[in-house]
C-alpha cells in the first residue's frame, strides 16, 4: 500500500487502486454483478443512500477481490467512516432536540399567558352576574328553562373506517419468481433471511416499517406492495438493492 494511501477513506482507497490499475468502473459492475450507481455512492461514500450496511460491506468485498484490493481492508475503513459519520448524526440530532426544547419552552409559556388572560376574563364576567343577582327580583328577567340535551349516538360506520386504517398499517409483499434467482431480505430492520427461489416460486412477506431487499437477479422477479407493482431496475442477472416503501 502506498503512503498517500493511508489516509484514504473507504470509496477513496478503493478508487485510487482502480484507477492506479487502469481499470474501468464498467468492469468492476460487469465483473462483481453491482450496479454502476451503487458502486459510485462507494467510491462517493454517500452513506445517506448506500443500501444497509450489511450488503455495503458485501459489495466491498466484491469490488476489492475485482481491481486486486484488501477487502478486509476497505471493509475496515468504511466501519471506522460510518462510525464518525453516525457521531456527526449524533451530535446534529443534539442540537435540534436543544433548539426544539427551547421553543418547546416559549410556546407553553405562551399557552400559560393565553390561559391567564382567559380566567381573568371569566373572573370579569362572574364578578358582573354576581353583581346582577343583587338586584330587586323584580328587575329580573324571567328565567328561560333550559332545553333538554339532545344525544346523538356516533354512527357505527367509524368502526369500519378504522379497521380499515389498521389493515393499511401493514405492508404486504408478494415475490414471484420469473427465472431462477437468489433474494436476501431485512424486514423492519431486523434479521436477514435468505432464499433461493425457482421459476414459478411465490413469496408472502409481512412488515410494518418496511423492507431491503438484494435481489441476485434483476430481471428474475415480480413484486408488489399492497398490491402495487414494484418497478425493478436493473438488466437481467444485474445484483440490485430495494428499500421499501
Amino acid at each position: 500500500m502506498k503512503p498517500e494511501q493511508d489516509s484514504l477513506s473507504f470509496g477513496r482507497y478503493l478508487q485510487a487502486i482502480r484507477l492506479e490499475k487502469k481499470i474501468s468502473l464498467e468492469k468492476v459492475s460487469s465483473q462483481t454483478r453491482i450496479g454502476r450507481s451503487n458502486l459510485l455512492l462507494i467510491e462517493q461514500e454517500d452513506h445517506e443512500n448506500l443500501p444497509a450496511e450489511v450488503f455495503v460491506k458485501g459489495f466491498l468485498r466484491s469490488y476489492a477481490d475485482a481491481i486486486g484490493a484488501d477487502g478486509d481492508e476497505a471493509v475496515r475503513r468504511y466501519e471506522s467512516h460510518l462510525e464518525v459519520v453516525q457521531k456527526i448524526v449524533v451530535s446534529d440530532n443534539f442540537i435540534g432536540k436543544s433548539v426544539t426544547k427551547m421553543w418547546w419552552k416559549l410556546l407553553m409559556s405562551i399557552v400559560l399567558l393565553l390561559i391567564l388572560v382567559v380566567l381573568s376574563i371569566f373572573g370579569v364576567a362572574f364578578f358582573h352576574n354576581q353583581a346582577d343577582t343583587n338586584k330587586p327580583l323584580e328587575q329580573k328577567a324571567p328565567e328561560e328553562k333550559a332545553q333538554p340535551a339532545v344525544s346523538r349516538e356516533h354512527p357505527q360506520g367509524n368502526s369500519g373506517a378504522m379497521t380499515g386504517n389498521a389493515a393499511v398499517d401493514k405492508l404486504l409483499l408478494k415475490v414471484t419468481a420469473l427465472e431462477d434467482t437468489w433474494l436476501k431480505v431485512i424486514i423492519d430492520e431486523k434479521d436477514s433471511t435468505e432464499y433461493s427461489l425457482s421459476s414459478g416460486d411465490n413469496l408472502d412477506l409481512e412488515a410494518h416499517s418496511g423492507y431491503n431487499l438484494l435481489i441476485g437477479n434483476s430481471g428474475g422477479l415480480k413484486i408488489t406492495l399492497n398490491d402495487k407493482p414494484v418497478p425493478i431496475s436493473g438488466k437481467s442477472g444485474e445484483v440490485v438493492t430495494i428499500h421499501l416503501p
